[in-house]
């Protein structure tokens, strides 16, 4: 049983991935959205079975991805944590965890310690990043890091200093909102193949670089996970693997990183995977995503048959065209009319 659900985040992620069965069942959540959608995911981990999650990844410390795992962890009561990967202020600097403490003021930091979680324990107390070996039997899968890779974490730093001195938390990045492209028309039909040909102007975050991305891969099943990841990143992982395929990487699933930003989704990533399921995890309600221009790109490079995966509902209405499902050869899953907004489970 290998067993998917893209819980509710509002403009974050909270991904839900269990496999195996009986005492072998495993458990990976990846991120835990905002502080005010935890409420609807704290049932969920309440009622799972073992009441264990085997491995929290927190991919980065933008507020949609991190303050409902810091919501977690204050009421972690009923729900017992293996591992964390996370990726601290030292890590960035590729030291150990022993200079950490409370004096950092880091609120995840300072949980972390206090609760005596095993901490990105499976890489000797290291940063979690590319070059990194993590041992099959340690979760019962295999689990390749893709992103982020030294240099991505080390331009964090800076940043990161920066906004402990002012805040005690990194916030959110500001989205970038670019001119709109050719062929994007706000109250009209768009055109799909202007939107696919935009340049790509890649995501200059140094935050949304430093998300932890990892290709899991089971009896078979291989699903992407990529955070907010950089493109140039992750292509630059998956290409050996997609030449020692014959050109295309194989993928069950992929959650489209950073909700479908157009800064995030590029045709050389497209062009070296072959993709039967594109995830999109947002409710669009700060940035607005997923861009028209990642989705134009989606459909017109990614290679058929495909299904497009939205948890909320509002966000794939769009997308929901005939004529476009048999012009690129795609099909649609996302909430069912009437239904529980922000929750999406998929199986294999």
């Amino acid at each position: 049983m290998i067993e998917l659900t893209m819980l509710p985040a509002r403009d974050g992620d909270c991904l839900l991935l269990r496999y195996g069965d009986g005492a072998d069942l495993r458990t990976v959540l990846i991120d835990a959205g905002r502080a005010a959608t935890y409420p609807k995911i704290k049932p969920v981990l309440a009622a799972l079975e073992p009441p264990r999650i085997d491995l929290l990844v927190v991919t980065h410390v933008d507020q949609d991805h991190v303050l409902g795992v810091l919501k977690l962890l204050d009421d972690a009561h009923h729900v017992a944590v293996g591992e964390v990967w996370f990726n601290g202020y030292d890590h960035l600097l590729d030291v150990t965890l022993e200079t950490f403490g409370a004096r950092d003021g880091e609120r995840l930091t300072t949980l972390l310690l206090d609760q005596r979680l095993p901490w990105n324990a499976t890489v000797g107390q290291r940063s979690v990043e590319v070059g990194r070996v993590m041992p099959t039997a340690a979760f019962g899968a295999r689990l390749d890091v893709v992103a982020p890779d030294r240099r991505l974490l080390e331009r964090l730093a800076p940043v990161w200093e920066k906004e402990c001195r002012k805040h005690g938390l990194i916030p959110g990045a500001a989205a970038r909102r670019p001119p709109a492209p050719p062929g994007f028309e706000q109250m009209g039909r768009l055109d799909i193949e202007a939107l696919a040909a935009t340049p790509f102007d890649a995501d200059g975050s140094a935050t949304n670089a430093s998300s932890i991305g990892f290709l899991f891969e089971h009896e078979g099943v291989r699903l992407l996970f990529t955070g907010d990841g950089d493109d140039h990143r992750l292509v630059e992982s998956l290409r050996p693997l997609a030449q020692a395929e014959g050109g295309r990487l194989r993928l069950d699933a992929m959650k489209v990183a950073h909700h479908g930003s157009a800064a995030n989704v590029s045709r050389d990533l497209l062009d070296i995977v072959d993709c039967r399921r594109y995830l999109i995890s947002t409710d669009g309600s700060r940035h607005g995503h997923p861009d028209p221009v990642a989705m134009a790109r989606i459909l017109v490079h990614g290679r058929g048959p495909k299904e497009l995966v939205f948890n909320y509902r509002k966000r794939a209405q769009l997308w929901d065209d005939e004529e476009w499902k048999a012009r690129y050869d795609y099909t649609m899953l996302m909430p069912p009319d009437g239904g529980e907004d922000g929750v999406v489970r998929l199986t294999w």
